[in-house]
């Protein structure tokens, strides 16, 4: 799709397999072939996705602490991303201290 730069890899959890298809740069864990067993390679692979992944989902949740993501955003749409921006970088802020 025209949204998804070609020049960038994504790393997505097992609900986006068929994204591989639009995009080839998409990483996705490994499924075990049925009646079969999963590869070590391809479980380390799983396991280093899940490392990734749950770093960036602790984040979304520090984000939801501000609320504006966690219920329905009810003011002027110009300044949603304004705030999430802002929301943003409090975040990354603390984690530099």
């Amino acid at each position: 799709p025209d949204w998804l730069p070609e020049n960038t890899n994504y790393l997505a959890d097992s609900g986006y397999q068929g994204i591989a298809n639009l995009h080839k740069q998409t990483f996705t864990p490994f499924k075990k072939p049925r009646g079969g067993q999963l590869l070590e390679i391809c479980k380390q692979a799983n396991h280093y996705l899940a490392k990734f992944r749950i770093v960036v989902e602790h984040k979304i949740g520090l984000i939801k602490l501000f609320k504006i993501v966690a219920h329905k955003y009810r003011n002027r749409r110009q300044r949603y991303d304004l705030r999430m921006k802002l929301f943003a970088g409090i975040i990354n802020s603390e984690l530099r201290l």
